[in-house]
């Protein structure tokens, strides 16, 4: 799979379980975390054939699976401690990480040139 495809799905996976966050809590914190990293992975998407951008998607790729982890952290906390309030964003944030997890390791086993490994 190509760089900018893996990206560009990721992307659009964000998007998606931000605006499914949004719809099932009315939460804006859902929309100003999911929507902003889903518009920079798509758009550094388009420009991955570039060696440097794909280092800094795969930077940000990185930086958003801690952001993502961290938040799951503090959502499974308040779930133990019996917020049944946090149990959407307990299940949608460790996604949104798990998914970036498998973006990245995607985006590391993928071949660096596939148009290669045709002939």
């Amino acid at each position: 799979m190509k760089q900018k495809t893996v990206y560009l799905l990721y992307g659009l996976a964000l998007m998606i379980l931000g605006l499914i966050g949004f719809y099932l809590t009315h939460s804006k914190t859902a929309l100003y975390s999911s929507l902003p990293a889903a518009v920079i992975i798509i758009a550094l998407s388009f420009f991955t054939g570039n060696t440097a951008v794909l280092l800094i998607t795969r930077v940000v790729n990185l930086a958003l699976i801690g952001a993502f982890a961290w938040r799951a952290n503090i959502a499974i906390s308040a779930i133990s401690n019996g917020g049944e309030y946090a149990l959407t964003k307990g299940i949608l944030i460790p996604l949104m990480a798990l998914v970036s997890v498998g973006a990245l390791a995607i985006s590391l086993l993928a071949p660096k040139y596939p148009e290669d490994l045709s002939s």
